[in-house]
């Protein structure tokens, strides 16, 4: 319970830095408090990190937010599918959530991400590894979660 007192008081704080989620691959990402109405005034980035080998498939469940012509106002800058084994998901919201003078509830997001298997015998920069392994010479063979590279009969 005093883990509670510690961190709602955190919540309704301007926030900045980032949330790391541990490396799995799938689960479930949510806007602070959600169901329940987000807080004013905050933003966070959530760090959402798979094995290597593979990259970050992003699914929105349920979406409710202040609209705002071009996102001005509350908004989620994300990916759709990551390039590489991370994905950075940040969550912004103004000063208030109110509509022609009402204050209006809206209950954030619900997200569901899985790790999805990086083709690593595609193009190496574009996949965004951090640390790329060097393209086959020969043939490149991809599987779940990695490759391995062999050569042409008659080469080593």
């Amino acid at each position: 319970m005093w883990l509670l007192y510690l961190l709602v008081p955190a919540l309704f704080c301007r926030a900045g830095g980032s949330i790391p989620i541990p490396q799995k691959l799938f689960g479930e990402v949510t806007s602070p408090l959600f169901p329940k109405p987000y807080p004013n005034n905050f933003e966070t980035t959530t760090v959402i990190t798979v094995p290597t080998g593979y990259r970050v498939k992003l699914v929105f469940q349920q979406f409710d937010l202040e609209p705002s012509e071009g996102c001005f106002y509350d908004y989620v800058k994300k990916e759709f599918m990551s390039q590489g084994n991370k994905m950075l998901l940040t969550f912004h919201t103004d000063f208030s959530n109110e509509e022609n003078g009402t204050i209006m509830f809206y209950k954030g997001f619900l997200a569901y991400y899985q790790a999805v298997d990086l083709d690593e015998c595609a193009s190496r920069s574009k996949s965004g590894e951090e640390d790329p392994q060097p393209q086959c010479q020969h043939l490149c063979h991809n599987y779940v979660g990695g490759y391995f590279c062999s050569c042409r009969p008659g080469y080593e």
